[in-house]
């Protein structure tokens, strides 16, 4: 058995990018949400489905059944 290792770099690298995107956007909500003001709900609120939407992606890539429609 042989290990494909620029296939697990590849996975390896995409799972930390991921991982420090979704900290950083989720921090970023988080330091928005503390101050008054309506544009500051605004990007809180952005910031929280940009990380929804990085999580349902990262779902998305995993889960075979997703990829054809209807999960057929």
């Amino acid at each position: 058995m042989t290990i494909d290792w620029m296939a697990f770099v590849t996975v390896v690298v995409a799972a930390l990018v991921s991982a420090c995107l979704l900290v950083t956007l989720f921090a970023w909500a988080l330091r928005m949400g503390d101050g008054p003001g309506r544009l500051r709900r605004l990007v809180t609120v952005a910031l929280y489905a940009a990380c929804a939407f990085v999580v349902a992606f990262g779902i998305f890539l995993i889960v075979p059944a997703l990829h054809t429609p209807f999960g057929l």
